[in-house]
Order: C-alpha cells, then structure tokens, then sequence
C-alpha cells in the first residue's frame, strides 16, 4: 500500500512486488507489497552545496512550480529554467536551499503563506538555517570571550554545518510531513515593524541626500555603531514591552520580542561567570558593547559595508527612496555569505557588493547571484546538477523521479 514503483524481484516470495517504502539518513527501506518482507539498503554519500534564495526567488519558484505566473509576466523563460535546473540539481542531492526566519517572516505577511512556506520546505532538503540573530549572538560572544581574556578579535571559522538545523548531507524523504500551522496573528505586528523600519530608514536616506556624507563617514558610524545600537534597540525594547504590559490588549504581548534583553541578560551572567562581580556585570557589559574589536564582528562588518555603500550611493546621488526589505537583505547577506556556498539576492545587494571597497575589503564564501546575471546562475545550478554521479543519479530517478 505504502510500497512506491519502481518495483523489482522480491529477494524472498520473488514477486515483482519489492518497491520503495522510506529513505531515511543515508539508507532506503525497500519491501515488498505482497510478503512484507523489508530491508535497508546503504545510499552513497555525497557533499551537498548550500543555496540561499531570497523570498522574491522563493515565490517566483512558487509560482513557476505551480503554474501562477501570469501571462507575459517578466522573465519567465528564466525562471521555467531555473525551477528546472534547481529541481534536478536538488533531487540528484546535489544542493539544497534552506529556509531561515527572514523567509518566515515575510511569508507570515504574503498573501498565501502556507503554499509559500510548503513550497520553500520542499527545497529545503529537511534543513533550515538558524535564526539571523541567534548566529550574531554566537559571533558576539566569541568576541566576549576576546575580550575579557584581553586578546584581540578572534579568527572564526564558517562552517555551514554548524548554522543549519537537519542533515545537511541526508538524502531526502519520499514523503514530506507539514504542519499548516496558522502564524497570521502575528502578521500586524510584524507590519507594523516594517512599516517602523521604512520609516527610519527613508528619515536616514534623506539625510545621507541632505548632507553628502562619504563611504569612509558612514562606515566608520556604522562600525563603531555597535554598543549604541544595542543601548538604543535595548531601550526601545523595554519601552514596548512596558507599554503592552499596561495596555488592555492580550495580543500586544504575544507580538512582543525578548531575545535583545535575553541576549543582554545572558552577556552579563557569562561576565560574571568569567569572574567579574556581579554588581559591575552589566557595566562591564556596556563597555564591551563599546569594544573597538567588535568591528571585526562578521555579521556587523559586512552589514555596516552594505550600509555605507547604500548611503555613498544616495549621497551621490541615487534616489533616497528606499525601501525597508532591504535591511532584510542586508541580514542575510551579512549572516549567511561567510558560510553559504552561493545566494541568489536582490539586484541592487549584488550591485553594492561590486562596489570597489566592499569587494577588495569584505572577505566570504558565498557566490552572489542575481537578475543582473541570470545565465550565471543558470550555469550554475547546472553545473550542480551535473556534478553527480552516474550512481547517484541513478539512484535519484529511482527514488524521485528526477530524469521525468
């Protein structure tokens, strides 16, 4: 009943009844339809690269997929292909495409999220990145570590291995499991974030447009940045949350976010752990914030690049009319390049990473893609593709229909 074609010889009642019932890890349970007999055959191993798709490649995949695209829809003929090339690469176990919380979020508030969350998880080969600001935390607190034992800014290793939950190098299920859970009642809230964001960054932008600032101004604002933001977001944080604790509104609470003085209270409990009394952990906190080694920080260091090059280009210039989704792309840029093999991102991230300063200063794994190269990516999921072996591919028609 549950047994899937192709099906072969039985080695025990010798019906042509022994199909597919589960792949699991690194191994495929076989049994047979008729006499029940099963077994587990050893899959080979394979190394699989690690894609981020920004959320406005996710949709169109989504809608490609399922056939949504309106007619005469902008680079269709790119898209049909990328869906196909990217499907064969991922079925041959070749490379997956993990799903993270930026891709969360922004699904909460599409229009159809659970057909967009399903379509990412089927992509996702059972992986998902962590969280952008868990991935900080930890960048951060190797630095603490620098810091209290006086070093100076730790050399840190990217290994994608460690920023994934799931198996990276698991072959993939015949069968997915989803729960359409329903997240909408935090889609106000995270509206009314963005809409903050937007806010803000139009108000820095007309700045940037009114007083010309260069790169190397807004780079070292930015760098050296680090404590004051935090102070600022900390602030603003308990600001909110003592607002929703006296309102009479129960859902005010649930769209509150304690992971900024969770992360706090946690950065001084190390302190102290570290030696330091715990009356002065939290000043002693504030002064690390304010660490200039902090600035070596991967995840600040190549966001702060993406802003200055951002404001150099509205100084110049460009127009300041910029929308928030972009911080979003700054995040995964900046939290996923040092470990991820490629991302496909939006044009004008791709762009600010071929300015001069950001190329020659900023160094990290991944490949960037984009519509501005669409062949390259093309090229690329193709050469993914074909990278596997004769065995693999084999065994991925059997198991997946990856050749139909």
């Amino acid at each position: 009943m549950f047994e899937l074609p192709p099906f072969r010889k039985c080695p025990k009642c010798k019906k042509q009844k022994f199909g597919t019932l589960s792949v699991s890890g690194n191994a495929v349970t076989k049994r047979c339809a008729d006499c029940r007999y099963s077994h587990d055959e050893i899959l080979p191993d394979f190394d699989k690269r690690v894609v981020y798709l920004d959320q406005f490649a996710v949709s169109e995949l989504y809608k490609t997929k399922e056939g949504k695209r309106r007619l005469g829809a902008p680079s269709a003929t790119f898209w049909q292909r990328c869906y196909e090339l990217a499907d064969l690469a991922y079925k041959r176990q070749q490379v997956i495409f993990p799903a993270s919380n930026l891709h969360s979020d922004e699904t909460i508030v599409w229009h159809s999220p659970s057909e967009l969350r399903l379509a990412h998880e089927m992509f996702s080969g059972e992986t998902f990145f962590d969280r952008t600001d868990e991935i900080a935390t930890n960048q951060e607190w190797e630095f603490a570590e620098a810091y209290i034992s006086g070093s100076s800014p730790p050399a840190l290793t990217f290994d994608v291995d460690d920023i994934l939950s799931g198996d990276r190098n698991d072959w993939l299920p015949v069968y997915h499991i989803s729960i359409d859970s329903d997240y909408s009642i935090f889609a106000p809230g995270l509206r009314r974030d963005r809409s903050v964001a937007e806010t803000s960054l139009k108000s820095l932008a007309e700045g940037w447009a009114k007083s010309r600032p260069t790169f190397d101004q807004i780079l070292r604002h930015e760098l050296s940045s680090y404590g004051s933001a935090m102070r600022e977001a900390l602030r603003d944080q308990v600001a909110k949350t003592q607002a929703a604790m006296a309102s009479d509104d129960p859902s005010s609470v649930l769209e509150l976010r304690f992971g900024l003085m969770k992360r706090y209270r946690q950065l001084a409990a190390m302190f102290v752990d570290r030696g330091v009394p715990p009356q002065d952990a939290f000043n002693e906190v504030s002064k690390f914030l304010d660490w200039p080694g902090n600035q070596e920080q991967p995840a600040h260091k190549i966001f702060a690049y993406l802003i200055a090059a951002l404001g150099w280009r509205v100084s110049s210039g460009q127009s300041p009319n910029v929308g928030a989704g972009i911080l979003n792309d700054f995040t995964a840029i900046a939290t996923y390049a040092p470990f991820a093999d490629a991302m496909f991102v939006d044009r004008q991230c791709a762009s600010l990473l071929q300015q001069g300063r950001l190329r020659s200063e900023l160094s990290y794994k991944a490949r960037i893609f984009s519509m501005s190269n669409q062949q390259e990516f093309l090229d690329y999921l193709k050469q993914l593709g074909d990278s596997a072996t004769d065995e693999v591919r084999q065994l991925a028609n059997e198991l997946y229909g990856a050749e139909r």
